[in-house]
């Protein structure tokens, strides 16, 4: 599950990441604002996963565990990248 949460996190930064640059791009500045505070949100909520998952394998001797975090974070990102793209530019033709 926790892996799967990973994913869905992961794709959620990466896909806000990938629009800010086609904000900053297209000079929606406004945008800009709102997808910085959703890029905030996620870093810090995917940078807890990570480190607490980093200690806990050192902890254990276990860091197959971290390794496979690397599966849903590729995943999730190239996913989240190519969803933003298709979505701003969508939103920019409205």
């Amino acid at each position: 599950m926790l892996y799967l949460l990973l994913g869905v996190g992961q794709f959620c930064f990466v896909a806000a990441k990938a629009f800010q640059q086609l904000n900053v791009m297209h000079h929606k500045h406004v945008w800009v604002v709102w997808t910085s505070l959703v890029m905030a949100v996620f870093e810090v909520l995917l940078t807890g996963v990570v480190a607490f998952k980093a200690v806990q394998s050192v902890d254990t001797g276990e860091f197959l565990p971290v390794l496979l975090l690397i599966l849903p974070l590729w995943i999730g990102g190239s996913a989240g990248s190519l969803f933003s793209m298709a979505i701003h530019k969508k939103l920019r033709r409205s």
